[in-house]
Formats: structure tokens, C-alpha cells, sequence
């Protein structure tokens, strides 16, 4: 059967809100009973986004994180409160609005933070994958529909083709895989991991230093080479996907040897003359 997946891929999200504003604008004075209540206008959010800042000046690196409820088909809230969700057919992880009501201690169900509390209507609340536009005949929801770089992406098609999908893609959870999210990311390295940069630059006769375009480089962990790269046009040059607290590396370049240590953050082996 042809289920609901979304997909998040985090280089192309530019932290724009469109998608929380949009969500705002189907929910907020709209009921769209018996799916769900009108949000509120301020302070509940139904998507997130979190601004994610790697490395230091000057090869700092931003990126944005949006979040929402993951759908799960192993689902905490349905576990802990089987009379107020329930999953359809499709995926989707729906809340009762009336069973929901006047229980605050509902917000606390997800172990991801994904329900909120609307103090106006006393109920809890949360994303609903607009399935009351999806039942109508519509092919995303809105957040996904207005998104202007795909960032979000609605996939509808069955789990095993979907499985598939994700090895070739590279698709990952953000939380752990355990609750089976129907929300998975691509690019997730972007978040979870860190990087060994640099930068080459050139004297020329006239001692005038340019930026070294195309420069081979290597990173090595004790007499193995990991990963090779060339530096870009700025003379930057990038090692990603590297675990936290991974330990000391070795990075090579023209002839020379430079030591990089990393911890919990990006390292940065400086500037590099040739």
C-alpha cells in the first residue's frame, strides 16, 4: 500500500520559514474538525527549525535543521495514550481533538517534543501532515507544497520500495530509528557530524599570493588515507562526514604535513602556504 514519507534534506533548506508560515496559514483561525483544531497564532509551532553553525571563522559553515512530527509507525504517544492517536492507513499519526482535550500532560507523550499545548482551546495539539487536504485530493501538504528549494519533500509509495529508496539515497532518521519516523533526512551529516578544513594559497615570483585552485589533498588517520579532495576556487579545502571526538588526523599537501585534532567540533589546520 502507498504510504507517507517525507523527506528533509538539509543542503538545500536556507532557513527561510516559509513552510512554518504556511502552516500557520491553513491552521491558524481554521477548524478543520475532526482532523484538528485551529493552531494558535503565536508561540505553538507545529514545524521548527533549528539554526546549525559548524566550524569557525573564517570557514564557518550554516545550516538549518527543520523538524516535525515524525509519524512513527512505533509510536511512544499512541503507546502511552491508545484512546487519543491512532495511525491511518497511509502513515499518518493522528490525534482526537476531543479526547485530547483539557489534557495538558499529553504534550509530554512524545519523546521528540513534537505536540504542543494550545492554552487558548485547552487542548493538546499537532502536526496533522494536513491530512485534511491530503483526504481531499491533494498531492503534499502545504508545508511541502510552498517550500521554494524542495527542501521538503512528500514521498507516497509503499514501505519496501521506500527501504529501498533510502540506501540508495543515503535517508536517515534524526532521532533514533526505533520509533520507524516516516520523517528521514538527507544530508544529515550536515547536523551530526564535523569537519577537518583548510585553505592553500601560492607565492608567485613577484610575491604576490593567490588563492590555490585545484591543489590535491589528503587526510590520513595513522598511515591510511581516508578521504582526498581538491581545494575550490577560494583555496578552501573541506573533510566532512567525519564523527565527533573521531581523534587525531593527519592532512598532506603539497609535500607538507599537518596535524588536526577532532573533538566534539570542526578543525581547522589554518592557512597553508606553498
Amino acid at each position: 500500500m502507498s504510504k507517507f514519507h517525507i523527506v528533509v534534506d538539509l543542503a538545500k533548506c536556507v532557513g527561510c520559514h516559509t513552510c512554518i508560515m504556511a502552516c500557520k496559514d491553513e491552521h491558524c483561525g481554521n477548524c478543520w474538525l475532526p482532523y484538528t483544531d485551529e493552531q494558535r497564532r503565536e508561540d505553538e509551532k507545529w514545524i521548527r527549525i533549528k539554526r546549525v553553525e559548524r566550524g569557525n571563522y573564517p570557514h564557518a559553515q550554516v545550516h538549518y535543521l527543520p523538524s516535525i512530527c515524525n509519524h512513527c509507525d512505533n509510536a511512544a504517544c499512541i503507546k502511552a495514550y491508545p484512546d487519543v492517536f491512532f495511525k491511518r492507513e497511509d502513515g499518518i499519526v493522528m490525534m482526537d481533538p476531543v479526547k485530547a482535550k483539557g489534557r495538558p500532560e499529553i504534550k509530554d507523550a512524545c519523546p521528540f517534543g513534537a505536540i504542543d499545548w494550545n492554552e487558548d482551546l485547552q487542548v493538546a495539539q499537532k502536526c496533522t501532515g494536513c491530512a485534511h487536504l491530503l483526504d481531499d485530493g491533494w498531492k503534499e501538504p502545504r508545508c511541502v507544497q510552498v517550500c521554494p528549494l524542495r527542501a521538503l519533500r512528500i514521498v507516497k509509495c509503499d514501505d519496501g520500495d521506500f527501504e529501498k529508496l533510502a540506501m540508495v539515497k543515503g535517508l536517515e532518521p534524526l532521532h533514533g530509528a526505533g520509533a520507524k519516523p516516516r520523517v528521514v533526512y538527507k544530508n544529515l551529516h550536515l547536523y551530526k557530524n564535523v569537519y577537518v578544513c583548510g585553505a592553500v594559497e601560492t607565492t608567485g615570483k613577484d610575491g604576490l599570493k593567490t588563492c590555490a585552485k585545484g591543489v590535491q589533498v589528503e587526510l590520513c588517520k595513522g598511515d591510511e588515507v581516508v578521504a582526498t579532495t581538491v581545494t575550490d576556487m577560494f583555496g578552501d579545502f573541506y573533510f566532512d562526514k567525519l564523527d565527533k571526538n573521531s581523534g587525531e588526523y593527519i592532512v598532506k599537501v603539497g609535500g607538507q604535513t599537518l596535524k588536526a585534532t577532532v573533538g566534539a567540533e570542526c578543525a581547522d589546520v589554518g592557512l597553508i602556504t606553498l
